[in-house]
C-alpha cells in the first residue's frame, strides 16, 4: 500500500474567482495567498481534464502563518468554462466533497451567509451523537454551491492537537 501526506488542498472550480476569493478571505479568514496567477498552455489543462484552449486564473488561499496544508485552491477556467454539476443543493449528493474547518464562532459566519444569500443547510446547532450533546456545527454552501461544514472549536486548541471528535460531549438530559 502506498502512503500519502495530509491533504494539501481542496481545488475548487469556480465561476467567479473574485467572488469566491472574497468569500474565503472575508467570511472564513483564509487571507494568506499561497500562490496566484494565470495559466495558459503547459499541461494544466490535462490535469483539469479540459481542452488546451483554456485560460485558468488561480488563487490558492491558506490560514495566515500556518503550514501549506489544508489550503483552498480556487480555479476559474475559461475558453471554455466547465459545466456546472447537477446536484440537490438542499441535501447531500453521492460523490460530493464537503470541506470541513474548525471555526471560533459560527454566529458571524451564519449572519454573513444569510446576508450574501448563500444556502444554509444547517444553521449553528449543537451536534448530538449517541446520547451526548457536543460542540456546535453548521453546514452551508459557498458561492458555487460547494458544501462547507464548520465545527465551532477553539482554534488554538485545535492547532495544539486538541480536537472535539474524541470528546464524548455532555449527556443529553
Amino acid at each position: 500500500m502506498t502512503q500519502v501526506s495530509q491533504m494539501v488542498r481542496a481545488a475548487l472550480m469556480v465561476s467567479d474567482l473574485d467572488a469566491s476569493r472574497d468569500f474565503y478571505t472575508r467570511v472564513l479568514g483564509l487571507t494568506e495567498v499561497y500562490t496566484e496567477g494565470v495559466a495558459q498552455g503547459g499541461t494544466m489543462h490535462r490535469l483539469l481534464g479540459m481542452p488546451d484552449t483554456i485560460t485558468t486564473r488561480t488563487c490558492i488561499l491558506k490560514v495566515p502563518g500556518k503550514p501549506a496544508y489544508g489550503m483552498v485552491g480556487l480555479f476559474e477556467v475559461r475558453n471554455p468554462q466547465p459545466p456546472r454539476i447537477q446536484r440537490q443543493n438542499d441535501s447531500s449528493n453521492v460523490g460530493e466533497f464537503c470541506i470541513v474547518f474548525y471555526c471560533e464562532n459560527l454566529d458571524p459566519v451564519y449572519e454573513e451567509a444569510q446576508r450574501r444569500g448563500l444556502a444554509v443547510l444547517a444553521p449553528p446547532m449543537p451536534l448530538r451523537v449517541r446520547g451526548h450533546v457536543k460542540q456546535r456545527e453548521m453546514t452551508l454552501r459557498g458561492p458555487d454551491g460547494e458544501k462547507i461544514n464548520l465545527i465551532e472549536w477553539d482554534i488554538a486548541r485545535a492547532d495544539a492537537g486538541d480536537r472535539p471528535e474524541p470528546w464524548p460531549g455532555i449527556p443529553e438530559a
